[in-house]
Order: C-alpha cells, then structure tokens, then sequence
C-alpha cells in the first residue's frame, strides 16, 4: 500500500529531532538496548475554550515514518561533531523504520488524554522520531481544532483560509490550510496547499491594487480588475470609503457589462458595513452579488456577526486561526507505556508530580455512551477507534484522500452533544478509565510510592 498521491512532503527530516534523542540513542545502541518498546503520543489536557480536539496530522507522520532516512549530508553533519561513535554512525546510515503504529483515524474527535497514536518498534527506533512525530501531529491537531470552532461559528457560511502572511513560516501555512479543510473550511488563498493537496483555493484583490490607480482611480481599478478576471469579480471595497467604494463597484459592473461576483469587507464595523452594502447592492438590482468578511476574525467575531444577522455570505479568516491564536500550543507528549522485559511487554508509569501518564499499552473504545480508554487486550463495548497503519515499517491501510477525511469530521463533530460543540464555556468530551486500567494505576502507583517519598522520579 501507498500513501495518496498528494501528501505533505517530509523529505530530509531525520534530523528534525532534539539532539537528547540522538544521545540517548546511542546509549542504548552501545549498551545493546534493542528491545521493543511501547509510546504513545497523547494530549494531555484540552487547551482553554475548546471541549474536543480534531485529530489531524497523521497522514504527514506516516510519510515521516516510513521515508525516515539519514542521508550522506546527514551523517557527515553528525560526523563533524565528535559526539557520535562509528557503531552509531553505522546503524544510523541503515536505519529505516521497522516498528508498528496504530492510530486513530483523522477527523475523528476526541477527549484529552486518549493516545492519538501508538508507536511500537525497537527502543533506538522509537526514540528518534518523539519531536518530529509530536511537531507534525501537535500542530495539524490544534489548528484543525481551532478551524472547527470558526466553522460551526459560522453556521453555514463558508470560511477560508487567509492565513498565509501571518502563519509561522510557509511550510506551516500549507499544514493549516491542509487542517482547517479537514475541519470543514471551504478552501484557501494558499496557492501551494491547491497544488500540492488540491485544495480549493481562492482570492480577492489587495488594497494596494487600488491605491495603484490613484486616490481618483478606483472607478478604473475595479473595471479593470473586472475586464481582467471576469469569472472571479470579488472586488475590495474599503480601501477609502466603504460605502462609496460599494457604489463604484456596481458602476464599474454596469459599465463592463461584467456580473460582480462579491465584494469584500476588510476594515471597519463588519455588521453595519454589511448591512448598507447589502441595502445598496439590493437597491442597485444586485441581489447576487455576495459579500466576503475578512479582518481578524475568529470564532468569536463570526459568532456574534452571524447573531447580529449580518448579511455575509462568507468569512475570510487569517491570523487567529492559521495560529490558533488565543491557544496557540498543544500540551501533546509522547510518552513511553510499556517496554519489553524478556520478550514480553510490560507496563510502565511516569510518576512526577502533575505529568503521571496511563501505563500499559492502550485502546480507546467508544460506544453510545461515549469514549472508554482501556488496555489494548481488554474487550469492552463499542469501536476500537486505534487501528493498526503500519506494520513492520510498512503501510498496511488504505488511507482515505482528504475529502473523505473533511466528511468524516464534519460527521463527527455532528454526532457531538452541543454542551461540547459550544463556542463558549464548552464541556469537555467525557473519558472513563476502564476498571483494568484503574486498577493497574493502582498498583504501579501503590508499588512505586515508597520510590516517590525518597524523592526519585520513576
């Protein structure tokens, strides 16, 4: 099996990793520590305002995962710094990856502290893709869950992503266009996202191709851009005054005698702005002619525009999204669980105080009465959402192309309670522990506890 033909590239990133991996891979390579081990990446908490997360990003880690590579500039970088010895150089131009993951599927919901995916593989392995795979899945996770909240709050109307100029950096911008789809937004104004993922993409006009034509010139700018671009005429309106700006339009339509597509709000008070453009386009005989909001929106903003009855068809939505700004991190780890001892795996536990992780190795179960986090070879009601992508370094399902991934999460957030759908105040998606997972906690924690007193992390 292959991944779909358009996925994000993630060529050359061996070394997207904390050098810490790399020492104490070689550690355990010197000391003959090649067992397998168990990890986990999971959110730890749900960030402020949100009570779900959109699971997003796994396509690119498997990319990851199954291109993993350290070629000759690599090596030779690790080389020059003395750090590393020929046993470890060796394996290094060799390894590929050869372990398991299980995952659970993108678009999906879920709680915190359920595992979003499994890694199993040898320890040396396993412990050189923790920030990478964390980097990928952290960040296509929040953004998608941050595009979630801006899509319901527009109840219908369509929202793009405008989020290039204000990402942090261009690769990551192709990533949030690539989320905020699967979170339900219509498309973007990123050219590359279109061509690499095919992705709708979109555009109006920027200010200074009004300002081109002079302080006089808007009249000719906007027939100009119309004779230009006739099957896409969203014309800027607010460059100098939005409401004479609107009137322009409809001259520069009549006298192109070409149909003005939209036109787009960019400054000022979207409600009342909406509100007169819509009276003086209607009045003028174009009740086709839609409106596009942009300007810092999030959420909130396109809430109580939306509430407000606001005559915008759609929202062109930039930097509070594209950063998820008002939660701009996810506390993701990628923890291990269990590890092999004597060929059989065995549950392992993070004591510290406040960062104590599930041990053993897990399955999220979720039935009508919502989401179960058992151990994996427990049987209890419902769908085992974790399923296996990988086996022995190699892809062993069909990934689903990224329209199916976008139904599947607006499917899923449908089938939510709305007390958790909520813009504000939402209630946290429930978990249970399964009566075997309480009871393992028990008594890893039981056992170690006289550890913990002497003041020794486990």
């Amino acid at each position: 099996m292959t991944l779909p033909p358009r996925s994000l590239s993630t060529h050359g990133y061996a070394l997207h990793c904390d050098e810490y991996e790399l020492t104490m891979a070689q550690s355990f390579l010197r000391r003959g520590q090649t067992e397998r081990v168990c990890f986990e990446l999971v959110v730890r908490t749900l960030p402020p305002q949100r009570g779900y997360l959109v699971v997003a990003g796994l396509e690119q880690a498997l990319a990851y995962l199954i291109g993993l590579r350290f070629d000759d500039a690599d090596i030779a970088y690790l080389e020059s710094l003395g750090s590393y010895g020929r046993l470890f150089i060796d394996h290094l131009r060799g390894l590929r990856f050869s372990g398991d993951v299980d995952a659970i599927a993108e678009g999906t919901v879920v709680g915190a502290g359920v595992p979003l995916l499994r890694i199993t593989a040898p320890r040396v392995e396993a412990t050189l893709v923790e920030s990478a795979l964390l980097a990928l899945v952290n960040h296509q996770t929040l953004i998608a869950s941050k595009a979630a909240r801006v899509v319901d709050a527009a109840a219908g109307r369509h929202v793009w992503d405008f989020s290039l100029r204000r990402d942090h950096g261009p690769e990551a911008a192709v990533a949030v266009a690539r989320a905020s789809y699967v979170a339900g937004a219509e498309g973007t104004a990123t050219v590359v996202a279109g061509r690499l993922l095919g992705i709708p993409i979109t555009g109006t006009m920027a200010h200074h191709f009004v300002l081109a034509y002079g302080p006089a010139g808007e009249l000719e700018a906007f027939s100009q851009f119309l004779r230009d671009y006739p099957d896409r005429a969203v014309l800027l309106v607010d460059t100098y005054d939005t409401v004479r700006g609107v009137q322009r339009a409809i001259e520069a339509a009549r006298a192109t005698d070409v149909r003005l597509s939209g036109i787009r709000l960019d400054s000022g008070d979207l409600d009342t702005l909406a509100v007169l453009s819509r009276a003086q386009l209607d009045a003028e005989g174009f009740e086709d002619t839609r409106i596009v909001a942009s300007n810092d929106l999030d959420e909130y903003r396109i809430r109580d525009l939306v509430a407000a009855g606001a005559p915008i068809d759609s929202f062109g939505v930039g930097t509070r999204m594209g950063t998820s700004y008002d939660a701009p991190a996810l506390s993701g780890i990628y923890k291990l669980v269990a590890q092999e001892v004597a060929g059989v795996m065995q549950p392992v536990m993070k004591l510290s105080e406040e960062k104590r992780n599930d041990p053993g190795i897990h399955q999220l179960f979720r039935d009508e009465a919502g989401d179960t986090l058992g151990l994996e070879a427990e049987t209890l009601p419902g769908r085992r959402l974790l399923h296996a992508v990988i086996r022995r370094g190699e892809l062993c399902a069909e990934l689903p192309e990224l329209a199916e991934i976008r139904r599947h999460c607006l499917a899923e957030r449908d089938r939510l309670p709305s007390a958790v759908r909520g813009i504000e105040d939402p209630q946290p998606l429930p978990l249970r522990r399964s009566a075997a997972l309480e009871a393992l906690l028990a008594t890893l924690g039981s056992d170690a506890a006289h550890v913990t007193h002497r003041g020794v992390i486990a």
